[in-house]
């Protein structure tokens, strides 16, 4: 946005302010918004600096997802090359040094704080950049060489919600960043067909699409069995859990308002009927959105004997791969959970008000989850839960959406960047 607008823009608010008695007050936050205008546009222009007279290295590759640490896409694909004992130099951008420690400890592979100068040391010579969602952070951009290459491998995939600019309506700076990251994108990683469209009809209309799944998905494959296990008993341990214990995951999406009374899953109640249906002691694993994570301490009303918060765990996967049944709203995790054809639930008390809020691509009552508006329904659809037919509904959607996740993206994904990486 030109300075001019800026500019104009701040002072048609200093005359209401003033009317109110906040004048200087609003001065005082026209000039330290000003303040940090210049300061990020100090910044790009010196990374600007940085990236001309860094070299890239060609066998190098710098991991970045959207909530900073070790998950998602790029973990997956990260993990397959360290496999293959790849002669690469590996890159991760983390927001929290101490989580370093989930990532591998190898020679090769090098944990940076996000935003630091190391982070954009790394990021103008890199070869090949993967991200999962905007190209680094949306207040911090760096420019990328002609000989880099980004690949998009996006955080969701069949994923109901809208994110096109005519739905996204939170605030300015995600969209101009998301613009941004479509033209600088050399390939898109696709799972589906669906995913192809959404691609195209978002932010990437001109970019190559790779349609070699999902590698985040591997997990419910045989290729991920011995790991399933492992992290099933490190979880069992670290909450000393009896391992005949079921467990399921009720892990919401996030409200641009972030508004927390929507999350009243009545935690016992939904227990006692995953018992009753299924059979075997339950506990509930309640997981926040990353946007939620800061209001998540004081205003998480669902805390119970039968509750385990699993907010904080860095990589939402793990869960998914062990769990024995997942419950959600809008969020799109549960469609790679389908993959593991085990129950899934929606519990969504503001359909319509998030419906007009964000969009969605398809109906929630076109999806296998059966779609609770309250409790009493949730309660019901547990009860009344038919195997077969959710099965039959499963095969169905991923037949309509045309999923080609099969345990091997990873795979297929490392060899297009190893030919790149050469």
């Amino acid at each position: 946005m030109p300075v001019a607008k800026i500019i104009q823009r701040k002072a048609k608010r200093m005359y209401p302010a003033a009317v109110e008695g906040r004048f200087f007050k609003r001065i005082g936050v026209a000039w330290k918004q000003t303040k940090t205008w210049v300061d990020r546009r100090i910044g790009y222009e010196n990374r600007k600096i940085l990236s001309e007279n860094t070299p890239v290295v060609n066998n190098q590759i710098m991991f970045i997802t959207f909530n900073h640490s070790y998950s998602c896409n790029p973990k997956y694909i990260c993990e397959e090359l360290i496999k293959r004992n790849a002669d690469v130099q590996i890159y991760w951008g983390v927001t929290n040094m101490n989580t370093k420690g989930y990532v591998p400890d190898l020679p090769n592979v090098h944990v940076v704080k996000m935003n630091s100068y190391e982070y954009f040391q790394a990021a103008v010579s890199s070869k090949v950049i993967v991200i999962n969602s905007l190209l680094g952070d949306k207040f911090y951009p760096f420019p990328v060489k002609r000989e880099q290459r980004v690949f998009e491998t996006w955080h969701g995939s069949l994923g109901i919600k809208r994110f096109d600019l005519d739905h996204y309506n939170t605030n300015l700076s995600w969209p101009e960043a998301a613009v941004r990251t479509g033209k600088l994108t050399n390939y898109c990683i696709s799972n589906s067909d669906f995913e192809n469209d959404v691609f195209r009809e978002t932010f990437w209309q001109k970019t190559r699409i790779l349609k070699l799944g999902h590698a985040r998905n591997d997990i419910f494959f045989d290729t991920y069995k011995d790991k399933r296990e492992a992290w099933k008993a490190d979880f069992y341990d670290k909450y000393a859990l009896d391992p005949d214990i079921k467990l399921a995951l009720y892990a919401p999406t996030f409200r641009d308002t972030h508004n927390f009374e929507v999350y009243d899953l009545n935690a016992e109640k939904v227990v006692a009927a995953l018992s009753e249906r299924f059979g075997g002691e339950w506990k509930l694993l309640v997981r926040y959105h990353d946007n939620d994570k800061k209001n998540e301490k004081t205003k998480n009303k669902l805390k119970s004997d039968c509750v385990i918060d699993v907010t904080d765990l860095p990589d939402i996967q793990e869960l998914l791969s062990f769990i024995d049944c997942g419950i959600t709203d809008y969020s799109s995790w549960i469609y790679d959970y389908i993959l593991a054809r085990k129950p899934g639930f929606i519990y969504a008390r503001d359909i319509d008000l998030y419906n007009n809020e964000r969009g969605f691509y398809f109906k929630l009552e076109d999806t296998p989850f059966p779609v609770a508006r309250d409790n009493d329904e949730m309660i019901r659809n547990i009860l009344s839960f038919d195997k077969d037919v959710f099965e039959e509904k499963i095969s169905e959607f991923l037949s309509d959406k045309g999923c080609i996740d099969d345990g091997h993206a990873s795979e297929r994904i490392a060899d297009h960047l190893l030919k790149l990486l050469k």
